[in-house]
């Protein structure tokens, strides 16, 4: 089975577990070797996987802008039927444009499922041909002089004949590569990565770092309302973390708060702006996953997400009445209000479900048996994980 093609491609955040290095020891003490030899069967198909690179697309379908530059679609963009050349492209929410196929949102979305898999095995197996084929991948994606993306976004998910990219498209990168950039960062913490190109990888996101906090399209996505804006802030979080800047992580964790967190989540625990979706479970799960993980990241930092009575205002709302309001509504009971116009895979609630396991949210580990999973990659690493 080619796991991102038939499952994640569709719903690629809510499949990734933040590996931070406390969990990855956890994760090799607990794994049987039977379990680690049936992750390395169902992987084995990744390395004749093809090195993708955004100068991969045709340039006739690039309207002028450098090859190099990261480019996408909007998701939910289609042609117009009612205009002669299609534009301007119109949208149909939840339905996603085949078109995009062309550009590098998939190629983005597919090196980031390939590398955190094969860091992963890196780690259990101790096999290094996996880490020199995630060294070769990201080189090709990010580093390489041919090949590499420039440290932007300016160009993603544009909508024809209305812009040339929107900083909605950050999303591509910040709901996919940053779960590798975390295990990157594990792996190089345990002296498994090479410190060359450890640096170089740093080299391209500090410019990507700083083309994040101010370019004007950026900013866009900052002040996004929705999960659109706490995953900006997830990505920046990890950038942070990566380059040890406490004061600047202080500063995101008050702005989180008060900008998401409060604004967000309804004294019920939904996310009324994930749940109008026509992808509501897949969203409210994004909206809700970017907080904990979040949380998780500044939980090392000396910051409780889940306790705010250290904060300076009472806050009245709490990550974990989103992770109830989850659990109540689409694990124990079926009693899911929004709208779903997409097939929806039981895996992706495993990331949550151990969320509400860590907090004693759930006590029954027998839970777990109540769904078939798709993804049965992601129930290894989550049992393992308990």
């Amino acid at each position: 089975m080619d796991y991102f093609k038939e499952i994640i491609k569709t719903d690629p955040v809510n499949h990734y577990f933040v590996l931070t290095l406390d969990r990855l020891i956890k994760l090799k003490k607990n794994i049987k070797n039977n379990e680690i030899n049936l992750l390395v069967e169902k992987l084995s198909y990744l390395k004749h996987k093809p090195y993708f690179t955004v100068v991969d697309k045709d340039i006739k379908d690039c309207y002028g802008i450098n090859k190099h530059n990261y480019i996408s679609l909007a998701t939910y963009y289609w042609p117009n039927s009612e205009t002669p050349n299609g534009l301007p492209y119109i949208q149909k929410d939840g339905y996603a444009n085949p078109e995009g196929d062309k550009y590098d949102k998939d190629r983005l979305r597919e090196t980031s499922f390939i590398t955190y898999y094969e860091l992963l095995l890196y780690y259990l197996t101790e096999n290094r041909e996996y880490y020199y084929d995630v060294k070769r991948r990201l080189t090709m994606f990010f580093l390489k002089k041919d090949t590499k993306m420039f440290p932007n976004m300016n160009h993603a998910q544009m909508i024809r004949g209305i812009n040339s990219g929107r900083g909605i498209g950050i999303i591509d990168f910040s709901a996919n590569m940053t779960y590798t950039l975390i295990l990157l960062k594990s792996l190089y913490e345990l002296n498994l990565i090479e410190k060359d190109f450890y640096a170089e990888m740093l080299g391209w996101l500090r410019k990507f770092l700083d083309w994040l906090r101010y370019s004007d399209i950026a900013l866009q996505e900052r002040d996004a309302s929705n999960n659109h804006g706490t995953m900006y802030d997830f990505l920046l979080l990890v950038l942070y973390d990566i380059f040890k800047n406490n004061k600047e992580i202080k500063s995101l964790v008050y702005f989180f708060i008060n900008e998401r967190l409060i604004k967000q989540i309804a004294l019920d625990g939904s996310l009324p702006k994930e749940l109008a979706r026509t992808k509501s479970k897949s969203y409210s799960l994004m909206g809700l996953k970017g907080m904990y993980d979040i949380a998780t990241i500044v939980k090392s930092y000396g910051y409780d997400l889940y306790n705010l009575d250290w904060y300076y205002k009472e806050v009245k709302v709490n990550i974990k009445d989103g992770i109830k309001y989850i659990v109540d509504n689409l694990i124990i009971n079926d009693n899911w209000q929004g709208e779903q116009v997409t097939y929806f895979d039981n895996a992706t609630l495993l990331p949550t479900l151990y969320e509400a396991y860590s907090l004693d949210l759930v006590k029954d580990t027998n839970i777990v048996k109540k769904y078939e999973y798709i993804d049965d990659l992601l129930k290894i690493i989550f049992t393992n994980l308990l």
